[in-house]
């Protein structure tokens, strides 16, 4: 109130006075920052924070974008900390690490992106999905910013880095960057990454101005990037049904990895199988592969009766159904018993219309009607979400359970060779303490692991004073001994 009666309404009536026109077309106001539980900042209270303390502690650009992040501008912001910690970890620790992993294998390759170019449709499927998401950003971002709801735009790219580009692109392309030769393949995956960044650079220039221009100084070699022109959409890039395809196999993954950890099964321990509904397969069946190596499972299986794996039961939801059915919530339960419960979740959850008819009244069913139950036969773990199902095979094989050893055994070496400061194409020796697990696990999956690890020998030993790693629950003494060339 105070700057709308002393500030805003003193420069209309001024500049009106003066030159008959208004100063300025829009204006956006902040309301109060408070303190984490609601209350007005005072000195009185000691709830104040001092802001050049947080700039030394967390840098401008993680402050601006947590002010902007926690909530829009015109609602009050609850300033906690905690959450700027988190912002300094999620987003500006985020592209730092994607930059510096790029900038680490461009300057180890003597390679400069802009030399070179892949034509878009030649490039592969998960380049084009990445820049197809990465120009529907700069269209969301866009129009957020053109009706000033600057917090749908900071959410969205942090939301795009964690995800899409950190979790997803740059851990799938790995080992394109990898390649000894300078493959088109390769070739691609950098000409990508840098546009990426490079766009991401100019995107958040207004919301992180420090950060945006060391990288894009450092990409392009060109003054500011405040003085370069803000990313404009490429419709030609946006591809909504690659997109549909790689979002959908994105969520069967998350699921995946969730009966991983409801079943304690870790990812590096391979399983036989996993089960996806079958109406999928013509979408994605190209994409088993990925799936394949993302959840490390043998099988992926498009299955048709899911009645099979699952048990579903549903119920009326009677704090809801009571009061609306009243007398006839009874029978609306044992219509419900003896309905077909797949048909029915499937339906409900995706948003479809389903309509029961209850002594002549049409019921239509949604998820705040009903309570759905849905658990997993013996020796399956079932996980819902994201209007989808998978199911995975828990049963374990000695054979399974022996590359998981194996697995482990290579995890192990590659965090021992780190700890140890060795270069990235070290040779090594493996020294490891015997057991009739690990022992089976290295003879079967001796090439692999070498292969993994750049190791020339793996040596039984039984030197003392080695270090102790668990794998999977075998407590095992390691050592690793550098190659001099």
């Amino acid at each position: 109130i105070d700057q709308t009666r002393g500030w805003f309404y003193s420069l209309i009536a001024v500049s009106t006075l003066v030159t008959g026109k208004s100063p300025y077309k829009n204006v956006l106001v902040n309301d109060l920052v408070l303190d984490k539980y609601g209350k007005k900042m005072s000195k009185s209270r000691g709830n104040t924070v001092e802001p050049m303390d947080l700039f030394d502690r967390y840098g401008v650009d993680a402050l601006r974008w947590y002010l902007m992040y926690v909530s829009p501008v015109w609602t009050p912001t609850r300033f906690d900390e905690d959450g700027l910690k988190e912002v300094l970890s999620k987003f500006i620790g985020t592209i730092k690490n994607v930059y510096t992993f790029f900038a680490l294998y461009a300057n180890t390759d003597m390679i400069k992106p802009q030399d070179f170019f892949v034509e878009y449709k030649d490039r592969p499927e998960l380049d084009r999905w990445i820049l197809s998401k990465f120009n529907n950003l700069v269209k969301y971002v866009t129009e957020s910013m053109d009706v000033y709801d600057h917090n749908k735009s900071v959410r969205a790219i942090q939301n795009f880095v964690n995800e899409d580009l950190s979790n997803w692109y740059i851990r799938r392309s790995r080992r394109r960057f990898w390649e000894t030769e300078l493959t088109e393949d390769k070739k691609a995956v950098y000409n990508t990454t840098y546009e990426v960044l490079v766009g991401l650079s100019k995107l958040i220039a207004p919301f992180a101005p420090y950060l945006s221009e060391e990288i894009f100084r450092n990409l392009t070699g060109e003054e500011s990037v405040h003085l370069s022109y803000y990313p404009k959409v490429n419709e030609a890039l946006i591809d909504k049904d690659l997109e549909e395809r790689m979002d959908l196999v994105k969520d069967i993954v998350s699921l995946g990895r969730a009966s991983r950890e409801n079943a304690r099964i870790k990812v590096r321990q391979p399983i036989q199988k996993i089960h996806i509904d079958g109406k999928y397969q013509a979408l994605i069946d190209y994409l088993v592969p990925l799936i394949k190596e993302e959840l490390n499972v043998k099988e992926v299986v498009f299955e048709h009766d899911l009645n099979e794996f699952m048990d579903f039961t549903l119920k009326p939801n009677f704090k809801v159904a009571g009061p609306m059915l009243g007398s006839k919530v009874k029978e609306f339960a044992n219509i419900l018993a003896k309905a077909d419960a797949l048909e029915i979740i499937k339906k409900v959850q995706s948003g479809e219309k389903y309509e029961l008819d209850v002594n002549g009244e049409i019921i239509e069913l949604d998820d705040q009607l009903l309570d759905i139950r849905i658990t997993a036969k013996e020796g399956y773990d079932v996980a819902t979400g994201y209007n989808l199902f998978t199911i995975i095979d828990t049963n374990l094989t000695e054979e399974l359970l022996n590359e998981g050893y194996a697995r482990e055994f290579i995890s192990k070496v590659q965090q021992m060779r780190k700890s140890n400061g060795y270069e990235m194409m070290d040779r090594i020796k493996i020294f490891y303490t015997s057991s009739p697990e690990i022992d089976k696990a290295v003879k079967d999956f001796e090439d692999y692991i070498k292969e993994e690890t750049l190791a020339d020998e793996i040596i039984v030993s039984n030197e003392e004073g080695m270090e102790i790693q668990n794998l999977n629950g075998i407590d095992t003494g390691m050592k690793l001994e550098k190659i001099s060339r």
